[in-house]
This record gives structure tokens, C-alpha cells and sequence, in this order.
């Protein structure tokens, strides 16, 4: 299923009329942040949700009225809304954005941030006109911004069961993911799952690797021989989290080994091992649940932080 912005770009490559619905206030609790989505076409089909409730229901029937009416609004739902026979769990009021349709250059820049993984800033000036797509810039008391992150991608070197039950797992979330093993024969289970296989010839043959500040790079070896050019790469560019499997002796061994390929200190300082959120973790199905959900973290903590998180420590 694709996400919102997708279905959006997808829409104005067929030329088929969307609607992009945005929260873009809450009052009260919410089962979405800030800045989640919706995209309707005229055909229905939609991509996104607010609720996975009767909300919804109204979310698209308003969204194709804003289509027919080529128009932009905001609605209430919930409390003080005009739409009196949906009322929300939580008592709360969500103002959501509607936007029947936006312009071509707007989708298209969308589309090029997107491809060069870039954050970017819908911005309204008006709630009856349609928003402009903005490099990140400040608040303005003159306009309504939302920020919109590059989506968290995983970048994992491995092998064996461990490798295919993370790559099973981040799939089954929608998490892009790319994998290096030495083992070609993983290439059938993981083309089927849509994970992209880069087989190492040798310990030091990488391939070109961007590790972005959206990224999250994990070793996944039991011989950690293998591991450590992936690490130092890594280690030296913006990844969010970089992790590697491993008990607490093995991750000694390993800094010692970095040490001695002149990683820095302040880099070897950012390798999270033994990494996952459950303690002492064996099965390959725990250790992906466990792995992922520690990724995830980081990547929460970057882009939409609360009060109480610490930031991921920053990359050169």
C-alpha cells in the first residue's frame, strides 16, 4: 500500500485528481501526530489513515467533495465540530486539512524531496489555498508549516537466519531495506520481500553506501571480521543509530578493532552494541523485534522528539 505523498504523486503521473488531507491541529489526545495523512482519489482509492474508524469514513467522503469542488478547507472532527453524529474516543478535536488540489509544481517538488530523501515543509498560507512545498525554514506567524521527514530506511550487513528474519520484519513494517551478506543464496527469500541483496565479494569490498541522517546501519555477523569496514563507513557519516549484534565481550573485541583502523573515539563512541530494547535476546525472531524497535526509537527521537527523549548522537 503505498503512503500518502505516494498515492499523491502516483495520482499526477496518471492524471487522476487527489486529495491530501492533513492533521494539522489537535486538541486534546490523538491516536496520530502532527503532520499524519491522508491522500484520496477521485477513483477512491486512499492511502493513509486518522483513526481506522468511523472517522475515516467521513475523512474520505469529505475528501472526494473537495475533489469535485477543486477547493481547500479545514474541518473540525470531534469536539465543536459541525459534523455532530462523529464524536472521538477521546474527546478530543482534530482540524484537518483538505486540499481537493495541489498545484503541479507543489506535487513535484514533493516527488523530488522524497527521491533525494530530503525534509521538507508543506506550507499554508491560507486554510482555502493549497499548500507550497519549502526547504525547511522557520515558523512563520504568517502561515502554517508542517514538516515532513524522509522516511527511516535500514541498511543491514549480515548472514544467516538473523539477516532474513530482521529483513522479513522491516518489510512486514514498511521500512526500506537493503541488505549485504556474503551469502548469495539468501537472494531468492529476500528478492521476494522486495529487499535488495549486495553480496560481498571480500571483507573490504563495499559497495557505494549513503548513510543519511534517516538511516539506521546494523552488522548482523557472528564473524565480526566481516563487520568492520561496513562500521567505519558507517560510523563516519550521519546515520541515526549505528548497531551491531553482539554480546558485551564481542563489542570490546570490536572497538579495539576499530581503534586499530584509526576510527576516532567520538565515532566508536556511537556504535550501540549489544543492540535491542529486550535483554539477552537469542531467538532470530526476538533479536529482529528487538533490534528493529531500538531503530525505530532512534529515528522517533530524531524526527519527532518528546519531552524526556535524548537525541541520537549526530554524525560528522
Amino acid at each position: 500500500m503505498p503512503r500518502p505523498l505516494e498515492l499523491l504523486i502516483a495520482s499526477a503521473r496518471r492524471d487522476e485528481r487527489c486529495a491530501l488531507v492533513t492533521l494539522v491541529g489537535i486538541h486534546g489526545a490523538a491516536p496520530r501526530r502532527i503532520g499524519a495523512q491522508m491522500a484520496v482519489t477521485g477513483g477512491g482509492e486512499v492511502a493513509g489513515s486518522f483513526s481506522g474508524g468511523c472517522l475515516d469514513w467521513s475523512v474520505i467522503e469529505e475528501a472526494q467533495r473537495a475533489i469535485v469542488d477543486a477547493v481547500s478547507r479545514r474541518v473540525r472532527y470531534g469536539a465543536d465540530s459541525p459534523y455532530v453524529d462523529i464524536v472521538l474516543p477521546c474527546g478530543s478535536g482534530l482540524d484537518l486539512q483538505f486540499d481537493g488540489m495541489v498545484p503541479a509544481a507543489t506535487v513535484d517538488a514533493i516527488a523530488q524531496a522524497i527521491e533525494r530523501r530530503e525534509a521538507f515543509d508543506l506550507r499554508w498560507r491560507h486554510a482555502e489555498q493549497p499548500p507550497d512545498c519549502l526547504p525547511p525554514t522557520t515558523a512563520s506567524a504568517d502561515a502554517l508549516c508542517i514538516r515532513q521527514q524522509p522516511a527511516l530506511r535500514l541498511v543491514l550487513a549480515g548472514a544467516g537466519d538473523t539477516l532474513l528474519a530482521m529483513c522479513r520484519l522491516a518489510r512486514a513494517a514498511d521500512i526500506e531495506t537493503i541488505a549485504l551478506s556474503p551469502e548469495r543464496e539468501l537472494h531468492p527469500a529476500l528478492d521476494a520481500i522486495g529487499v535488495p541483496l549486495h553480496v560481498l565479494q571480500a571483507q573490504h569490498a563495499l559497495p557505494p553506501l549513503a548513510f543519511d541522517a534517516y538511516t539506521v546501519a546494523i552488522t548482523l555477523f557472528h564473524d565480526h571480521d566481516w563487520e568492520l569496514p561496513f562500521l567505519q563507513r558507517a560510523l563516519a557519516s550521519d546515520a541515526c543509530l549505528v548497531g551491531a549484534m553482539g554480546s558485551p565481550r564481542a563489542q570490546a573485541q570490536r572497538l579495539e578493532a576499530l581503534q586499530a583502523r584509526g576510527v576516532p573515539d567520538a565515532d566508536a563512541a556511537r556504535l550501540r552494541s549489544p543492540l535491542g530494547l529486550l535483554p539477552r535476546a537469542r531467538d532470530p525472531q526476538e533479536l529482529a523485534v528487538s533490534m528493529l524497535a531500538e531503530a525505530m526509537q532512534a529515528y522517533r527521537t530524531l524526527c519527532y522528539p518528546e519531552p524526556g527523549d535524548s537525541q541520537p548522537t549526530p554524525g560528522p
